[in-house]
C-alpha cells in the first residue's frame, strides 16, 4: 500500500496550495510570495519575541526539592529513546532514516551518548536542533491578516528524542 501510495504521488507531481495574499502592517495586500512570507515571520517574531513583565510574579520556592535526575542523559536512556522513534518516517536535515538508526540500537546509543555527553558537558545544542519549519494554521477570520494564523514550529523527529 505504500508502495502505491508513494508511486500516485511521484505521479501526480508535488501540488500545493498557493500562498494566500497576505496584508501588510499598513493593510495593503502583498502578493510577492517572498514578501508575504517574510511579513508572517515579521508578525511571528513579533508575538514570540516579547520583552519580559515589568512586574514579575512573587512565586515562593518550594519547601523541598523533588528527586529528579539531572544528569546526563544514559546509554540505556538513549537506547529507550531509539527504539521509540517511529518507522517509515522522512529522514531530517541529516539524510539518516529512522531504520538505520534502529537497525543496531546498541551501536546507536553507543555513538549518540557520545554525542550527548558532549552538548551536555559545553551546553550548546546543535543548530539543527534549535531551527525548524514554521507553519501556518490558519484560524478563523480574515485569513490575509497574519494575526489570524497560529504558528506552530515542527523540528525533526530524531532530534526530539535527544532529552531521552
Amino acid at each position: 500500500m505504500r508502495q502505491l501510495y508513494g508511486t500516485t504521488k511521484k505521479l501526480s507531481g508535488n501540488h500545493r496550495k498557493p500562498e494566500r495574499p497576505v496584508k501588510s502592517k499598513e493593510g495593503k495586500v502583498i502578493t510577492n510570495i517572498e514578501e508575504q512570507r517574510n511579513r508572517c515571520v515579521e508578525h511571528f517574531k513579533e508575538l514570540l519575541n516579547r520583552p519580559a513583565p515589568l512586574n514579575p510574579p512573587d512565586i515562593e520556592a518550594a519547601p523541598t526539592d523533588l528527586p529528579i535526575d539531572v544528569g546526563p542523559p544514559t546509554i540505556e536512556q538513549t537506547s529507550i529513546a531509539t527504539r521509540q522513534i517511529k518507522s517509515s518516517t522522512a529522514a531530517g536535515s541529516d539524510n539518516i532514516p529512522a531504520e538505520a538508526l534502529k537497525a543496531d540500537v546498541a551501536v546507536t546509543a553507543r555513538i549518540l551518548h557520545i554525542l550527548f555527553s558532549k552538548i551536555w558537558d559545553e551546553e550548546q545544542a546543535l543548530t539543527d536542533w534549535r531551527e525548524g519549519y514554521l507553519i501556518k494554521i490558519p484560524k478563523k477570520g480574515d485569513l490575509r491578516k497574519c494575526m489570524n494564523y497560529r504558528g506552530i514550529s515542527q523540528y525533526q523527529e530524531k532530534s526530539s528524542n535527544r532529552c531521552c
